[in-house]
């Protein structure tokens, strides 16, 4: 008899994850707005938090490029540019505030 084979399916579409390494201390959380996927410039959608300091934003509804700025406590801006990542890709970024 054979074993059966167990037949992995992929998702339909690919994640496109955001993964931001920072302490923001107990209490405090980091949001993301932007525009792509349903972001928002005028209010935030939270991250997840991790494991060592890392909180994770993933969709896998994004197309095209998504467009961002993570905030803490979506009220302080992350200083710097907008970053942007390719739908279906993955971007680690350490966000300053």
């Amino acid at each position: 008899m054979q074993p059966q084979r167990m037949k992995l399916q992929m998702p339909r579409d690919p994640l496109t994850i955001v993964e931001a390494k920072v302490d923001v201390e107990l209490g405090n959380a980091l949001y993301i707005r932007g525009q792509g996927d349903g972001l928002s410039w005028d209010k935030g959608q939270p991250l997840s938090p991790g494991f060592g300091g890392r909180w994770i934003w993933k969709t896998s509804n994004a197309k095209g490029n998504v467009l961002f700025k993570l905030l803490l406590n979506d009220k302080i801006w992350a200083k710097g540019e907008d970053v942007g990542v390719e739908a279906g890709k993955l971007i680690e970024v350490i966000p300053v505030f």
